[in-house]
């Protein structure tokens, strides 16, 4: 049977998708209300078992069935990129012929492909499990059409507006939403969150796993055990793990001129022009930010940062940048290793044992963009 070791990566792919690749593969990502690996899990009994799919590829209808009809040795391709091939052993899939999607696929090649995909994952991912509404007056949480939601029976929800109308909503296990939090579907709040008090949750919004988040979140995927508390807007954004952003932290997420915004690239070393207005922060590990720092539209931020500054900060931030701009400078290796440490026991998790290696990675990568 196909399994999900036959999910690869694409070299390209995943220095185009620094810094959250640092630390995940491909399939890792999070959308919707899971990663890319489970939501090919459950499929894979409808697949070939010698098809090798692009690790950031999402398993839509029309994309498993181009998979089943795919012949041997053959490569299926959108416009210049490789998706999936067939064959009994990996290889390199430009060496073989090609076959052309007819509908375009959803995967995963720059950071604002995160949006659209995380949107599509939601709508198509949750399964209402049909609570009533009534089931939640006694706590003052009101529950517009219910139908749409998914509330996990340990999930505690206190006088808190929960609106679907527009798309579903998911509270998994042991989710702890507060007094005052508004929440607007399509959105999903994965297990063990904790909503602040007076929270705004915006559609296409995904929080990981215990995260605890406040202020005004919209169209964003916060990855697990990460903190984004008080006050303050985080828009069209993706945040890695075990970050931790100061009160009042925010982003801008549109230009002012509503011109198309640009994004450093890593395989460009500079900036390079997406086709959309909308984006915010790409932010990947173990950042901490300081009480009302200011990201501009379109900022990349890399891992193992502690960063703060009442302008702007530069819309590229490099690994281990420590310090309140302009006046930064490189944070020492040794405390990174033990600041990154402490957060994730903060977050009573174990401590990887590739955790000092993967530094050590990310610090060397990173060398020149420091200087």
């Amino acid at each position: 049977m196909w399994n999900t070791s036959q999910l690869i990566n694409d070299p390209l792919i995943v220095q185009q998708l620094l810094p959250l690749t640092y630390t995940r593969e491909l399939k890792d990502f999070l959308l919707g209300i899971s990663t890319i690996e489970s939501k090919w899990q459950a499929v894979a009994t409808k697949l070939p078992i010698d098809c090798w799919i692009l690790g950031s590829c999402l398993p839509t209808l029309e994309f498993i069935e181009a998979l089943a009809t795919l012949e041997p040795n053959t490569c299926l391709i959108w416009e210049d990129q490789w998706l999936a091939y067939r064959s009994s052993t990996p290889l390199n899939p430009r060496t073989l012929s090609t076959k052309k999607l007819v509908k375009q696929p959803i995967f995963i090649a720059h950071p604002e492909d995160f949006i659209q995909a995380n949107d599509y994952a939601l709508r198509n991912e949750i399964q209402p499990n049909n609570r009533s509404a009534t089931d939640f007056k006694k706590s003052g949480t009101t529950l517009i059409t219910p139908e749409n939601c998914y509330i996990d029976p340990s999930a505690m929800l206190n006088g808190s507006i929960l609106d679907a109308s527009l798309g579903p909503i998911y509270i998994g296990q042991n989710v702890n939403v507060q007094i005052g939090t508004l929440i607007q579907g399509p959105a999903a709040l994965l297990a063990g969150c904790i909503t602040n008090i007076g929270a705004k949750i915006r559609p296409n919004t995904t929080i990981g796993e215990k995260c605890k988040v406040g202020g005004e979140i919209s169209a964003s995927i916060i990855y697990p055990f990460t903190n984004k508390s008080h006050d303050g807007f985080l828009g069209n954004s993706i945040l890695g793990s075990y970050c931790n952003w100061g009160a009042m932290t925010t982003t801008s997420n549109v230009r002012n001129d509503l011109q198309k915004v640009n994004v450093y690239d890593y395989t460009k070393m500079g900036m390079r022009a997406t086709t959309i207005k909308s984006f915010g922060v790409y932010m990947g590990d173990f950042v901490t930010t300081g009480i009302s720092t200011k990201f501009n539209t379109g900022t990349v931020v890399s891992c193992h940062c502690n960063i703060s500054g009442t302008d702007f900060l530069p819309r590229f931030i490099p690994a281990f940048s420590w310090g309140e701009f302009p006046a930064v400078q490189t944070y020492r290796l040794e405390e990174a290793k033990r600041s990154a440490q402490a957060w994730i026991r903060a977050k009573n998790q174990e401590i990887p044992e590739n955790l000092e290696s993967n530094i050590h990675a990310i610090w060397k990568a990173e060398s020149k963009d420091r200087n």
